[in-house]
């Protein structure tokens, strides 16, 4: 399993038990006000929220002195080396808790693209598939617990790669470098198959009951409601 699909039992088994009570477009909604205020609070905990204060100060001071003087400019030197460190100080600190408290935040995000992005196709309904390069076919076959796409070689070979299509997850590839850090549920082509990359058109829900396609995506309800929470919470929680 991927770095940042560790977390992804835990966020089904949330998702599910809202799924309960709660249609897709409330349940974005709910990891919104989640993402928002855990996100904020986890930096709050792991940043040194006195230090960073001091460091603000000590850099708008360096501003007003630079901004106030009124000398030759070799004179300014002092003042410009105090506004730069103050700045790097201040950098310093928010850095590594920054980078640290958005990782959850990364992992629900791929959790929820591969969740609400798209919908596997209902009984009937057949995706067009394609195959990279060109002269490899794919194919959408129906049958069994769950639909498959079966990959043949052009060339008039037989099937070369079967995915089952067991989640909504409309590219298949071979294995990458960064897929340690984010995988596939569907699995990855053989090497060995000589096909690269195959391409699902899934449909995609819509969220919202107004406006045009892409309004309706999920990232529509998503980020609008975090940011409006996370702004909320940073005045709420006076963080530095």
């Amino acid at each position: 399993m991927a770095l940042f699909d560790l977390p992804a039992p835990l966020f089904a088994a949330i998702d599910a038990g809202m799924a309960t009570v709660l249609p897709g477009a409330a349940r974005l909604a709910v990891w919104a006000l989640l993402a928002g205020v855990g996100t904020l609070l986890l930096y709050r905990l792991l940043s040194p929220q006195q230090r960073i204060g001091e460091a603000k100060r000590e850099a708008r001071e360096a501003r007003r002195a630079l901004n106030g003087f009124d000398g030759e400019f070799s004179d300014a030197g002092p003042l410009i080396k105090a506004q730069f460190g103050t700045a790097f100080r201040h950098l310093g600190l928010v850095l590594i808790p920054t980078l640290i408290s958005i990782l959850p935040l990364l992992a629900l995000l791929t959790w929820l693209e591969g969740h609400y992005a798209h919908r596997l196709p209902a009984a009937g309904e057949t995706p067009a598939v394609q195959a990279v390069p060109a002269t490899y076919q794919a194919q959408w076959i129906e049958g069994g617990d769950v639909p498959r796409v079966i990959v043949r070689d052009g060339d008039g070979g037989g099937a070369v790669a079967e995915v089952a299509m067991t989640a909504p997850i409309p590219v298949v590839e071979q294995r990458h470098w960064w897929n340690t850090l984010i995988g596939n549920p569907l699995g990855y082509l053989p090497e060995e198959s000589g096909a690269r990359r195959v391409t699902i058109e899934l449909p995609q829900p819509r969220y919202l009951p107004f406006g045009p396609d892409w309004m309706r995506h999920w990232l529509m309800v998503f980020f609008p409601i975090m940011l409006i929470v996370s702004l909320l919470t940073y005045r709420w929680a006076k963080i530095e």
